[in-house]
């Protein structure tokens, strides 16, 4: 009896850490280039009583055997790196990535992380930067008292100096071999690991590296109407979880008060 209140109870905690994804998912809706989590749960050990193919009395075969499961468990929580729609803007340094790629930025310790936020701004260095100020590695320095910057699906930056319009550089993105496999910093960012692979910079639309589209940026990957839905299927499996542990608790006391 005991084994059934534990598999409900896993149960319990699986749709709860699924909730607790859905909720994330809906609490960013809104924010730029979010890619929406997926929690993937496996079953646990079983117990064996009777071996599929196991030898009977009439020197024959079992076809099925006997084996009962122990729950479930968090197999992992993924992210669903599917495009997001484009927003519109007014500012030239606003850009979204349209396929593969990321902003590459450098951390304050040193270290290199991806974004696929483009709300982009230029310090008074004339660095590209985020909003958090961190400068976006691959990016043509630009002339503050410069005018009409203008960035191509290419990455070709052109800027308006004293008159004369002139490219100055090319835009670089960067693209690792497994995205699922990044880990999520928070602030749009993401850091490459072992499983993400190294990220490689190279030039927008070439190779299957994404387009630049200025003037837009990359919304949330988040459908709202889904994320309910399987909010309330999720809160209804926390319930079905609940109710076969009262059950259990009913039969333990209706054992405990045999006499």
């Amino acid at each position: 009896m005991n084994k059934t209140l534990w598999i409900a109870a896993s149960g319990m905690s699986a749709q709860q850490l699924k909730t607790d994804t859905i909720d994330n998912n809906i609490a960013n809706a809104s924010t730029n280039a979010y890619k929406k989590g997926n929690a993937h749960f496996k079953d646990m050990l079983y117990d064996t009583l009777v071996t599929p193919g196991a030898a009977t009395n009439g020197a024959s075969e079992l076809p099925v055997g006997v084996q009962v499961g122990s729950g479930v468990d968090v197999g992992a929580v993924s992210r669903q790196f599917s495009q997001g729609n484009g927003v519109a803007s007014s500012s030239p340094l606003d850009l979204m990535i349209q396929g593969e790629g990321f902003f590459q930025v450098l951390l304050s310790d040193g270290t290199n992380a991806l974004t696929r936020d483009g709300n982009l701004y230029m310090n008074q260095n004339g660095q590209v930067v985020t909003s958090e100020g961190y400068q976006v590695v691959g990016f043509p320095n630009l002339n503050p008292q410069g005018l009409n910057i203008t960035i191509t699906e290419d990455g070709t930056v052109s800027q308006t100096v004293n008159g004369t319009t002139n490219a100055i550089g090319r835009l670089q993105i960067a693209k690792v071999a497994n995205p699922e496999g990044l880990q999520s910093l928070g602030g749009n960012l993401y850091l490459p690991t072992i499983a993400s692979g190294d990220a490689q910079l190279g030039n927008p639309a070439v190779n299957d590296y994404g387009s630049v589209n200025q003037y837009q940026l990359e919304g949330s990957n988040v459908d709202i109407v889904k994320e309910m839905v399987d909010l309330i299927a999720a809160q209804r499996a926390y319930e079905l979880n609940s109710k076969a542990i009262k059950s259990a608790d009913q039969m333990l006391q209706q054992i405990a008060s045999l006499k």
